[in-house]
């Protein structure tokens, strides 16, 4: 697998290839390309060079506004950061300028030496001093070389840790800190892009909006510590049960949202009673007496995205039949009406 310092490596050498500058644009969006993290984005670069088309820096800025631009915006910590960035990229290619100057310097000073030598006749011609010559040029050039290559690999090597860093960063962004789960931003942006996915492919794509029931009585008993708890292990058991292009995250409260992607409304329905099962039949019992204090349930309301629909409908629409779970006993699983043939 490789390190964020091999992946580095590679960023570097492309955008030298390429010519273009490692601005924070260029060098985030084909750090994100090499990672393989992000399926979209790798499409759009790749269909580029099955074009036999060389990536720009316009194509660079175009994706990272795309992708990138707001959580940088967003976050000061992330601004800094890929500032930061920034700077030790243009070291990087001020460190390989100087390399290359340094081979062509020695270059041109032998071919120097080799044509005096040439000029004139061979018996006036020290070899010992031409040759001890060339050794002296050699061996600096060597030791003028080694010195950049170790601010080269030191520059890279700072850039690799720089990226966890920031790659760190964006991901606490993007996290909900007690549950672990994705966070409403995240989960905003994902359900989005799937739905442009679901509008272009004709694929089904469904929501599940789920609410634990009475969460705020059990707080009030038990306390906000054991309600936290409660959250945890209620998130957990949904992020087991959310597999493949599935995203689960942690919509606000007592409140969770799954994104299921070509998925049929039957078998989103089942996906969530499975999920509304195992909570009810998990006990609960307090930390320090283990004693047990019963069990929480949870209400889910399931809805497939109609072509045309917008995301607010979509959430509404999940959101009714949420409320009709609640509205007829709690701890069940609600259908929205088919929207798919009033779209039609």
């Amino acid at each position: 697998m490789s390190t964020a310092k091999d992946i580095s490596r590679k960023v570097m050498g492309k955008l030298g290839d390429w010519n273009i500058n490692p601005t924070p644009a260029a060098y985030a969006v084909l750090f994100s390309h090499f990672e393989g993290e992000n399926s979209s984005l790798s499409e759009v670069i790749e269909s580029c060079l099955s074009e036999g088309t060389q990536p720009t820096e316009i194509l660079f800025n175009r994706l990272y506004s795309k992708f990138f631009a707001e959580y940088s915006n967003d976050n000061e910590q992330i601004e800094k950061l890929a500032k930061e960035l920034v700077n030790q990229s243009s070291g990087l290619q001020g460190l390989a300028h100087a390399l290359g100057s340094s081979a062509n310097t020695f270059s041109a000073e032998v071919r120097a030496q080799a044509d005096s030598a040439a000029k004139q006749p061979t018996a006036d011609v020290d070899i010992e001093k031409l040759v001890s010559g060339l050794l002296e040029l050699t061996q600096k050039t060597v030791q003028q070389n080694k010195i950049l290559e170790d601010k080269l690999d030191m520059a890279i090597s700072n850039i690799g840790d720089l990226h966890d860093t920031l790659r760190q960063a964006e991901q606490h962004a993007h996290t909900d800190f007690l549950t672990k789960l994705p966070n409403r931003r995240k989960f905003d942006d994902f359900l989005s892009q799937q739905i442009e996915e679901a509008d272009a492919t004709g694929e089904p794509l469904c929501l599940i909006v789920g609410d634990v029931d009475h969460f705020k009585s059990f707080n009030d008993k038990f306390g906000h510590k054991v309600g936290d708890q409660v959250l945890a292990l209620v998130a957990s058991i949904i992020k087991k049960n959310v597999k493949g292009k599935d995203l689960a995250a942690r919509y606000g409260g007592e409140e969770f949202v799954i994104a299921l992607p070509c998925t049929q409304l039957n078998q989103a329905r089942a996906v969530a009673d499975y999920i509304r099962e195992e909570i009810a039949n998990r006990p609960l019992a307090l930390r320090k007496s283990n004693k047990e204090i019963g069990s929480v349930t949870i209400s889910f309301g399931v809805a497939e995205w109609a072509p045309g629909e917008t995301e607010e409908a979509f959430f509404i629409a999940a959101d009714a039949a949420l409320y009709e779970a609640k509205g007829t006993g709690r701890n069940k699983v609600a259908v929205a009406p088919n929207r798919l043939a009033e779209s039609a």
